[in-house]
């Protein structure tokens, strides 16, 4: 009873930054509607006939070996378009990532829902629709990619990562961490809870507090849709909760990281 008293007692006022600030109290960026992930980007294989099942089909066509983003029919009927990565014979899907901070991790349900940004510029999100379709044709492998202000890069592995169905606001399913992880798992916590934004917020209105979407359980030991601070390392948050882009148990809740990724491949 103590330790799990404990590890709440964490998680409540570990990822404030002072006393606690009422959600109608706080000012917030307005939502942008860069609602396409790849608008500003070339789909490599745009001018192809070849209707690829997936990134895996891409590769092994020989056609194709730079990453970027390009077009997959999972289900052979309706195309949607991802961002591929090609390392050593081995295809992974990005989901989220920033690293230059161009653009703001503050939207709305519908744009978390259907992605905006530009992840091949280097700050986007792939959206909850896509993700959920490429997980349920088999990329259930989460990699997680992070590097400090010292520029040490940190990867971490979870086995298992899905998605629930719309309905359930994309309830998270993750778990299965790799054993040769060098740092404790962060992720977890979050299991089964559904997405919130600040238009769709949590019961205990994480999402306002710390401005990003997110799987919030009161609230969070991770924030990879946290603002990615201009100046790297140690920040002072914009309201009263820790809102930096974080993994609490590498340099802390107060640390904003230089870069942050999330892939998923096949196991």
């Amino acid at each position: 009873m103590f330790l799990y008293l404990s590890a709440c007692a964490l998680v409540l006022v570990g990822a404030r930054a002072g006393g606690e600030t009422p959600a109608g109290s706080v000012e917030f960026e307005q939502p942008t509607a860069d609602v396409e992930p790849f608008s500003d980007v070339t789909v490599l294989n745009d001018a192809d006939i070849t209707k690829y099942r997936d990134c895996d089909e891409i590769l092994a066509s020989g056609s194709y070996k730079e990453a970027g983003a390009y077009r997959i029919y999972l289900n052979q009927s309706e195309p949607i378009v991802v961002y591929c990565q090609f390392e050593l014979g081995s295809v992974s899907y990005v989901i989220s990532i920033q690293k230059l901070g161009r653009v703001s991790f503050v939207q709305n349900f519908y744009n978390y829902e259907w992605g905006f940004g530009s992840i091949g510029g280097g700050d986007g999100w792939l959206g909850l629709r896509r993700i959920k379709a490429l997980t349920d044709a088999g990329n259930n492998k989460l990699t997680v990619t992070m590097q400090d202000c010292n520029n040490v890069v940190t990867t971490l592995v979870w086995y298992h990562f899905s998605l629930g169905s719309p309905a359930s606001r994309y309830t998270l399913y993750v778990n299965s961490y790799a054993s040769g992880n060098v740092l404790p798992d962060d992720l977890s916590h979050n299991n089964g809870m559904p997405f919130s934004t600040i238009d769709r917020p949590d019961v205990n209105n994480c999402a306002l507090h710390m401005r990003a979407g997110w799987w919030y359980t009161y609230c969070t030991y991770a924030l990879p849709t946290g603002k990615l601070y201009p100046q790297c390392g140690p920040y002072t948050p914009l309201g009263g909760f820790y809102d930096g882009l974080f993994y609490s148990d590498w340099r802390g809740f107060g640390y904003s990281l230089k870069y942050f990724s999330m892939a998923i491949s096949r196991d």
